[in-house]
């Protein structure tokens, strides 16, 4: 092969590894959605925060039950990917007139914080570690009960696994494998999900800091020493039922499936508020 042929080559296989990594990041970079209206708006008793993270500061707004909680747990509630607190406050909102304070708050790059270049299940992770122990060190000696939907399942279990100091773990249709999620979800968009992942990985390893093996939330339940709450709704066509079969199965426990509801409206199924508050009532 001559010199030029060499360089062409080259060119194409460095244009190639740049576009594939561009794809890489395009598909894990979150468009910010707003909720329709504000924690203020709706009337609700709560602080403003700003948490930092990782270098960042995370929109956080801790909601007052009225009356006061007699030393009840702290719900922190984590929404799921390209969601907002605003999801989540459609439970907060009960749980409040329950008795229960809630911390809620915006993952990196979503919500009401600034725009961020891509957002892993890592940064998942360290956001929600972040979160915990800023409640843990506000209310010393107050339990925290986590609330994940989503990715915000996943990033839980994570975070609890790395010592997070949560008394109580709830998760709401929570994916058991991120890969095999992210897979599903570009396959639904008529893209074949499985081998654009198989190729991608590489390229998602840096922006995670190594393998996906400690970021496997079936893998990391196993460790979990704490009370866990497993919800999946009936009819999610985003993070399909097997997922939560699996996680129950590593968890050794059972998961409570809501009938009749899909993965986001399941927070507002009066089944899915009861679960919830006899499970922070016996934590």
């Amino acid at each position: 092969m001559s010199p030029a042929l060499y360089l062409a080559a080259g060119v194409v296989f460095v244009v190639g590894i740049a576009a594939l990594d561009r794809l890489a990041v395009r598909i894990v970079r979150p468009s910010r959605r707003l909720p329709q209206r504000s924690i203020a708006e709706l009337g609700i008793d709560h602080d403003e925060l700003t948490i930092p993270s990782d270098g960042r500061t995370l929109a956080a707004w801790l909601l007052h039950a009225d009356p006061p909680p007699p030393a009840r747990p702290l719900v922190v509630m984590a929404h799921g990917w390209g969601a907002s607190h605003g999801t989540v406050l459609e439970l907060a909102r009960p749980l409040l007139a329950q008795g229960h304070d809630a911390l809620l708050f915006d993952v990196r790059g979503h919500g009401r914080n600034e725009v961020e270049r891509y957002v892993t299940v890592r940064h998942f992770r360290d956001d929600v570690i972040a979160v915990v122990r800023y409640a843990d060190e506000r209310f010393p000696g107050r339990k925290v009960v986590l609330l994940g939907h989503s990715l915000g399942g996943a990033a839980g279990v994570l975070a609890a696994a790395e010592g997070a100091p949560i008394d109580g773990l709830v998760l709401i249709a929570a994916p058991s494998n991120v890969l095999e999620v992210t897979a599903e979800f570009l396959t639904d968009l008529g893209l074949p999900g499985g081998l654009l992942v198989r190729i991608l990985r590489p390229f998602w390893w840096p922006k995670i800091g190594g393998t996906f093996l400690p970021l496997t939330p079936s893998r990391r339940i196993r460790e979990l020493k704490i009370p866990i709450l497993m919800l999946q709704p009936e009819h999610d066509q985003r993070v399909h039922r097997r997922h939560a079969e699996r996680l129950a199965a590593a968890a050794g426990l059972e998961y409570h499936l809501i009938r009749g509801r899909e993965h986001t409206d399941v927070l507002t199924a009066p089944e899915t508020l009861r679960y919830v508050e006899e499970f922070v009532e016996r934590v």
